[in-house]
């Protein structure tokens, strides 16, 4: 049984990021979902996890996550380095980079990589996203929401061919490294990409993925309507 690891859940559903663990769970028999609360010691601390978890926080409970994980900032690290599969989703990717820059202050996220964020409450960016895992041919399709810039990506996940990029300025969006992926796209990310997700399954030995076809069926649709010659991606204009 492979052990998906979800980080402080309870601080963060806002566009069902929930259903993205549920949803791996959901697709076979193999995985066990644990559900690790603001005040728990992770259970990655002392047990072996095969995949970590974190999704889209309330905005200003970023800086109480980087203050509960950074005691445990090495045995992070060691993990990422040995393989451990990573998903965060939506802002949970501030917590991992260099530091935040709000109006002028600075606080020290756990300094994992080098990207920093800029973030700024008096403007939000919101727009539908397209774009590539390049490594693996896999095209990603999903939002963002947020009062964030991500600048100095030197190790990117996505390469974007329709609307923003994570610093609204350059086609790259999110991190990878290894087997950590982090991206501010929303959706939930992973309904919206089942190729992705049964990468991830794959990653973990899982060959299988119950209910692919309906799956891949609604992906597809999706797609459709941004690959047409006049899409848009504007949020909103597509739901």
């Amino acid at each position: 049984m492979k052990k998906l690891e979800i980080l402080y859940g309870e601080l963060g559903n806002m566009y069902g990021e929930i259903y993205n663990p549920m949803f791996l769970e959901k697709a076979t028999d193999e995985i066990e979902l644990i559900h690790t609360g603001l005040n728990d010691e992770p259970c990655f601390v002392k047990n072996k996890v095969d995949m970590i978890y974190m999704s889209n926080i309330r905005d200003r409970k970023v800086y109480d996550v980087i203050d509960k994980l950074m005691p445990y900032k090495e045995k992070i690290k060691e993990l990422i380095e040995a393989g451990t599969i990573f998903l965060l989703t939506g802002n949970a990717i501030e917590v991992f980079g260099s530091y935040i820059d709000e109006d002028g202050g600075r606080k020290e996220a756990l300094g994992l990589f080098d990207y920093y964020i800029e973030k700024d409450f008096t403007k939000k960016y919101a727009c539908w996203v397209k774009g590539m895992f390049e490594e693996e041919g896999i095209e990603i399709i999903g939002h963002r929401n947020q009062f964030s810039k991500c600048h100095n990506i030197t190790q990117p996940f996505i390469k974007v061919t329709g609307g923003d990029g994570s610093d609204m300025e350059h086609p790259v969006e999110g991190v990878r490294y290894k087997n950590f992926y982090a991206t501010y796209l929303l959706g939930p990310f992973l309904i919206f990409n089942p190729l992705f997700s049964k990468y991830l399954l794959g990653l973990m030995g899982i060959k299988e993925m119950r209910f692919e076809e309906t799956a891949m069926q609604a992906y597809e649709h999706r797609m459709e309507y941004f690959h047409k010659p006049d899409a848009r991606f504007i949020m909103d204009h597509y739901g």
